[in-house]
């Protein structure tokens, strides 16, 4: 599992109704961390992590958004509080004699705050605090994830047909999902806590009366094995809902706001086909495609000796077979050899077809086969 670029992209905030009657002042903090082996390793057999996860903290408070929102208003996420790039890596974990790669996890978190009469200061002071705490809180986390058990259950696994990596990646996730607990669990209670609290002065005695307001927690985890598969065409979308979950319906919250994002792999991938041209010789076929609505079989494929694949259409295999320049052969799972022959069509002389030589061994038949490659896929990086 190689380090691959993460982009986090929070594009707009849609307001359906703010926290005041007509015009709101929402504003937001935003924090990506990544726990992943570029600042978290573990020693042999250790019981704990090492290291401490990365941190991007957002600029600013009152007005990082834009400032005011009315009614049905969206309002573009400006690139310094919405817009992140990272990587990520495997963490490696070494148990009971296996160095396993544990998938780098990305965790975004949004706040979203009304402006009332908390100052600009004051503000300030309370994203430092929440920045602190969600600082605090996930290292602590990552140093509390108990890993003692994790060799033993690597060896329990490999006794029931499961691989190292399966087990340890498994244990990991488990152990995540108790970090994401803590962090929804302890973010809104401290948010609300460090509005009132972390006031300036001279302006305290005002500010505590009608101090800026907590309206949501957005908390989003993603694996590295869930990134991995996004391109710059395929990405996996950020839409979050932000009301006050204590009235109990959506309609009857006095803030009502949606937050649209997205979160991908910056790279395009390209497709190359494999080679359908092989030299003379004996080759192995062991794959097969099939097309039309019966399906037929239309593509043979392989493997050169250096471990490339090729395929080959169905009517250049069987040119290539009349004109006795090569031979193909399916080899069975007991080693038999069949080679595969043109055969008339009883039913129309004017399309024959391929097919293994009639004997006792199934399993080296063109029709038990499994797909072959077609396309070999690369990627590159996207602007």
């Amino acid at each position: 599992m190689a380090t691959i670029p993460v982009r986090i992209r929070l594009n707009k905030l849609f307001c359906y109704h703010g926290a005041d009657e007509s015009d709101s002042e929402p504003y937001l903090w935003v924090i990506a961390v990544t726990i992943d082996g570029r600042t978290i390793t573990h020693r042999p057999d250790a019981a704990s992590l090492d290291g401490a996860p990365g941190f991007v903290f957002s600029p600013g408070s009152h007005g990082s958004i834009g400032g005011s929102m009315g009614i049905g208003a969206n309002r573009s996420i400006p690139a310094a509080v919405g817009h992140i790039d990272t990587t990520l890596q495997p963490i490696v974990v070494t148990a009971a004699g296996h160095q396993v790669e544990v998938p780098g996890q990305l965790a975004l978190v949004a706040i979203l705050l009304e402006e009332d009469m908390t100052s600009d200061a004051g503000a300030e002071a309370a994203h430092a605090k929440i920045n602190d705490l969600l600082r605090v809180e996930l290292t602590e986390a990552i140093a509390d994830i108990d890993l003692d058990g994790v060799g033993a259950k690597i060896v329990r696994g490999l006794a029931e047909g499961r691989t190292p990596e399966a087990v340890a990646r498994e244990y990991f996730a488990q152990r995540m999902t108790r970090v994401v607990n803590r962090i929804n669990r302890y973010a809104q209670d401290v948010a609300i806590a460090a509005i009132a609290r972390a006031l300036s002065f001279p302006a305290a005695i005002v500010e505590a009366s009608d101090p800026d307001n907590f309206q949501g927690i957005v908390t989003r985890f993603w694996s590295q094995t869930q990134l991995e598969a996004t391109t710059t065409h395929h990405r996996i979308e950020i839409h979050e809902e932000i009301w006050d979950r204590s009235a109990g319906l959506r309609e009857a919250s006095d803030y009502n706001y949606n937050l649209h994002g997205e979160v991908w792999q910056p790279i395009e991938e390209y497709w190359v086909p494999v080679t359908d041209t092989l030299p003379a010789g004996r080759w192995q076929v062991t794959g097969i495609q099939r097309t039309g609505r019966k399906p037929f079989i239309s593509t043979l494929g392989g493997t050169l000796p250096d471990g490339t694949p090729w395929a080959m259409p169905k009517g250049k295999v069987m040119d290539a077979i009349q004109a006795g320049t090569h031979t193909f052969f399916v080899r069975g799972d007991t080693g038999v050899e069949a080679n595969v022959l043109v055969s008339e069509n009883e039913e129309n002389p004017y399309f024959p077809y391929l097919a293994t030589v009639s004997d006792n061994d199934p399993t080296n038949n063109l029709s038990t086969l499994p797909a072959c490659i077609l396309a070999i896929r690369h990627t590159r990086p996207a602007p």
